[in-house]
């Protein structure tokens, strides 16, 4: 299954067997975000939290 990242764009192909592709799978507009974003988000939340 070929997706494209709701963040940056890019298309990234999803193996069959992979859990993401079976959440894919189940709506009927996916909601898809690359593992780069997932982790720049991730990354930016952590340093907004204070210390």
């Amino acid at each position: 299954m070929t997706v494209k990242c709701r963040v940056c764009g890019r298309t990234v192909e999803v193996a069959r067997w992979s859990k993401e592709y079976e959440r894919l799978k189940a709506t009927d507009h996916p909601a898809y975000v690359c593992d780069s974003c997932q982790q720049r988000i991730r990354t930016d939340a952590q340093n907004q939290q204070p210390h």
